[in-house]
């Protein structure tokens, strides 16, 4: 592996954090699985681990923590994250914001490793990551993805990754089909699950009868097979999709039949309407980003922000559509380059309130990933 000496460093550097227990007290704890709220509860953690919870006293000893009047959920979950691009400075914004653990969706995984192991270390602080390795995609487009070029070259991509120790697979757009069959053959066989995007030549009722396990982005249902065939009113398009008789109740049918996951990424699109509104101020959570990554990715030209206004109502409908036919929705932000992180899973799962999920259900969107995710 390439170990990047700066990451190494951030590792090497720090001593490792003392377990202390600490107690929670008078807190009101939320069931995400239930709904039920058990009220005046003691949480106690020994380290770094929930021991008990219940009405009792806090153990002796504990640093104690007054929870009255507040609510204690299950850590979060951002589905969507590259690492790479924000860089480690970001882990411990996203533990600050309540995340305990993400996908990293494609990065240098030499790096991802070596912070994924500080912080099992106690050496960092951030969430627990799990990792792709490389964005998997037919062109490579930045330093971060791998181009397969043949069904033998996707065949021995998955091997190697699955020598690596990857927790899944992140595919890209430009994958052509008879490579995408190749590799979710052999993901298969290395019980590697594949998330990501649907490849351009390809529906996404395809990509889930072939065994996705996320798809992600949904802006990207509406890209490839199916802009191709509305050139000329893709929003038109997207309107008879999403109507009563439209197709889209087919595919989130194929959707929740087959378990596939879809994580909408609306923050994505909110973000760069909003960053691209030069009367907007500049948010003062910019100084959670990375030195490196302060600089404002290049602007939407007028037609590509005027399509992306369009769309952000249209993906909240489809949310609302996919919640509706039982689809499992994940939180996810695809937070990268200037995108700040954190902060971005908590506007996420207010763009999912917006699109009608209950607020139960918006919690579940950012906490069910791990049982989904390892199975």
């Amino acid at each position: 592996m390439r170990y990047t000496p700066a990451a190494l460093a951030l590792v090497l550097s720090a001593p490792p954090v003392a377990a202390q227990d600490l107690a929670i007290t008078d807190v009101t704890v939320v069931d995400t699985r239930s709904g039920a709220l058990a009220s005046h509860q003691t949480v106690t953690i020994h380290e770094g681990r929930i021991a008990a919870i219940g009405p009792a006293a806090p153990p002796p000893g504990a640093q104690v923590i007054s929870g009255t009047g507040q609510f204690l959920i299950p850590g979060l979950w951002d589905f969507v994250t590259h690492l790479s691009w924000t860089r480690a400075s970001a882990l411990p914004v996203m533990a600050a914001q309540g995340i305990t653990a993400v996908r990293d969706q494609g990065g240098d995984l030499a790096e991802t490793a070596i912070w994924a192991q500080g912080v099992r270390d106690g050496r960092m602080t951030g969430p627990t990551i799990f990792q792709v390795g490389p964005m998997l995609n037919g062109k490579s487009f930045n330093r971060y993805q791998y181009a397969l070029g043949t069904p033998e070259q996707a065949r021995g991509a998955v091997r190697l990754l699955k020598f690596e120790g990857v927790d899944g697979l992140e595919i890209e757009r430009r994958v052509p089909r008879d490579v995408y069959a190749a590799l979710m053959a052999e993901a298969k066989a290395a019980a590697l699950p594949v998330g990501g995007k649907v490849p351009m030549e390809m529906t996404p009722a395809e990509a889930s009868d072939a065994g996705q396990a996320t798809i992600d982005n949904m802006e990207k249902l509406y890209d490839g097979v199916f802009a191709a065939a509305h050139q000329q009113d893709l929003i038109g398009g997207i309107d008879a999709f999403l109507a009563p008789a439209g197709e889209g109740q087919a595919l989130f049918s194929t959707l929740a039949r087959n378990h596939t996951a879809v994580t909408p990424c609306l923050y994505a699109v909110a973000y760069a309407l909003a960053h691209n509104d030069p009367a907007a101020p500049r948010d003062a959570n910019y100084r959670y980003v990375a030195r490196s990554q302060r600089q404002p990715i290049k602007p939407l030209p007028p037609d590509e922000l005027a399509l992306f206004r369009a769309m952000l109502p249209r993906l909240l409908a489809t949310t609302a559509q996919l919640d509706k036919a039982g689809v499992m929705l994940l939180a996810g932000t695809d937070v990268a380059a200037d995108r700040i992180p954190g902060f971005s899973l908590h506007d996420e799962l207010d763009l999912l309130g917006k699109a009608g999920l209950s607020l139960l259900d918006v919690l579940r969107a950012a906490e069910v990933v791990l049982l989904f995710w390892t199975g």
